[in-house]
């Protein structure tokens, strides 16, 4: 058969052949920038001070009160206004840098008055944005943070706690109900917003977006209309309390969750520069933890949460080409590879944690050679045919030793599609180094082993991948993958433009017909997950009518 066409693509790296994610985003992004480009920016508007919520949230205020932020989020009552203090000072006599220096009196300051670098200058010479001290100041310029009345009521705590081990736990079981019992009782002991209470906050701020139904009528009572509208103002609360807290050289379990949290949030509302933010935070943090200091539970979630960065890290690394920090073994005794290999002892044996370990594995090996060149990071030598054979080999096996068969379907949703598009990743890189063949000839060893398993050196195996996606995935309630959020969302996404790809560039007329109804299940499953209705599904359109004009007819567009 001709492959003329796909080899001459493959070869262009200007003009790389499979669009990621983010890059079908931004060529969107760019065709409405381009009129808006010859419009000169209006000028941001500034108010002289921010009402009460808006500076402890660090937000943009307005000049009515009650501003725009707080009338919005239903808070029109509790919108303190200040007095606006003049811009223009009082005439002060010059201050020179040896006088504060070694504390010389000023030479015309009333009845004598004067001070010296170790006490506090006088209102006039204070910005009130400022503690008063150096010793009051931390890291931010901020108000004390205080917790607000009845925004999160234990009932609410109750709700979002049993949501999360029914719905969250089996794919991220970084808490135990023994630990949230705790977080509760430690919460009810804190006089503001220590850490256990802005745990709670960011666990339930995560459940609100990624679980429940956005438009569903919140059970936060009169605070919020819907679950989103509650999410949100769980989630102001929560980064105005992660702002408060003062930061340590070592810093606790507690601090690590809830900085995960907020980054769980983040990438739930789309927001994917914040949620990269606070993931290479949470990554950060969690290689100062001691786990000297901890007592066995907190080092049992601790080794949990490890293999939960490392994943999500990756994930992240690969969608949107980033760096990654965390390797399989820290320096501080996290991330023992027998963890993911069905080893580990004490509670890590319980056989509910298989499929956790099965999606530990698939990323094991996804190590920051493998990222750095999907990076395209500068590579000094040509790559042998077989250099990835091991990466291949390791995502193929990763779900054959250690996952039973009575896996909930939330975990074989994530498991299967995950592993689909790893598969879909390592064929794209194998694509840009030009380790494609028409055959899949001399593939390696580890491959020749897997028997009737298909090439990933051959041009059509994205089909192969997008048949095996449908028989696995078509079984499965459609809530056990919504649940995963918007990340699985992309990963689909992803999978469809590579059968774009290739049903574009591929002579494949025996298996167009399936090939087509495979892409067609895939846009129907993308419409009903996060995002997929007012993001994926234009985006996979848009791609489909450009690179498949004569197929758009057929396929629904």
């Amino acid at each position: 058969m001709t492959t003329q066409p796909l080899e001459e693509t493959e070869h262009d790296q200007a003009s790389p052949l499979i669009p990621t994610a983010s890059q079908a985003r931004g060529s969107i992004a760019r065709e409405g920038d381009s009129d808006a480009a010859a419009a000169p920016r209006a000028k941001r508007v500034q108010v002289a001070r921010a009402c009460q919520r808006c500076r402890r949230l660090q937000k943009a205020c307005s000049d009515s009160r009650p501003c725009q932020r707080c009338v919005k989020a239903g808070l029109a009552d509790d919108c303190g206004g200040f007095p606006v203090p003049s811009r223009v000072l009082p005439p002060q006599p010059s201050l020179s840098l040896h006088a504060l220096r070694f504390g010389e009196q000023l030479p015309s300051s009333p009845a004598g008055a004067s001070f010296t670098a170790s006490s506090s200058p006088p209102p006039s010479f204070r910005n009130p944005d400022l503690p008063a001290s150096p010793q009051a100041f931390t890291s931010f310029a901020r108000e004390s943070f205080v917790r607000k009345d009845g925004l999160l009521p234990p009932r609410v705590v109750d709700r979002c706690a049993g949501r999360f081990f029914e719905r969250l736990a089996p794919t991220i079981p970084i808490l135990t109900p023994g630990y949230v019992a705790g977080l509760r009782a430690r919460a009810a002991l804190e006089a503001s917003g220590g850490e256990a209470y802005c745990v709670l906050l960011g666990l339930c701020a995560m459940v609100m977006l990624q679980v429940e139904e956005p438009g569903a009528s919140s059970f936060g009572g009169r605070l919020a209309e819907s679950n989103a509208a509650y999410g949100w103002l769980l989630l102001e609360e929560a980064l105005a309390a992660h702002r408060h807290l003062t930061r340590k050289s070592t810093p606790s379990l507690d601090s690590v969750l809830l900085v995960f949290f907020i980054y769980a949030c983040h990438a739930s509302l789309f927001h994917h520069s914040p949620a990269f933010v606070f993931l290479r935070e949470a990554s950060t943090l969690f290689l100062l933890l001691k786990p000297e200091a901890m007592d066995d539970l907190e080092r049992e979630l601790a080794e949990r949460l490890f293999w939960v960065l490392l994943v999500s890290e990756r994930s992240h690394a690969i969608r949107y080409r980033r760096p990654i920090t965390l390797q399989v073994i820290t320096t501080n005794g996290f991330g023992t590879a027998s963890f993911s290999s069905g080893g580990g002892g004490g509670g890590e044996n319980d056989p509910s944690l298989a499929g956790f370990k099965c999606l530990a594995a698939l990323f094991r090996s996804l190590d920051t050679t493998f990222v750095a060149l999907l990076n395209q990071e500068s590579v000094s030598r040509t790559l042998p045919l077989d250099s990835l054979d091991g990466v291949e080999v390791a995502i193929n096996t990763a779900l054959n030793y250690s996952c039973p068969d009575d896996l909930l379907p939330t975990q074989k949703a994530n498991l299967r599609v995950t592993q689909l598009w790893l598969r879909i990743i390592l064929w794209q890189l194998r694509l840009r180094l030009g380790h494609l063949s028409s055959s899949g000839q001399g593939q390696g060893q580890g491959q020749r082993g897997a028997g009737a398993k298909p090439s990933s050196r051959t041009y059509h195996y994205p089909l192969e991948v997008a048949k095996d996606l449908t028989l696995s995935t078509r079984d499965l309630p459609v809530h056990s993958i919504q649940v995963h959020g918007v990340g699985i969302s992309e990963k689909l996404f992803d999978i469809a433009c590579a059968v774009v790809n290739v049903l574009a560039r591929v002579p494949v007329e025996m298996t167009k017909t399936a090939a087509e109804d495979d892409l067609k299940y895939l846009r129907g499953l993308i419409l009903q997950l996060p995002g997929g209705a007012t993001v994926y599904d234009a985006l996979l359109v848009k791609h489909i009518q450009q690179t498949l004009p004569n197929m758009a007819a057929g396929l629904g567009v």
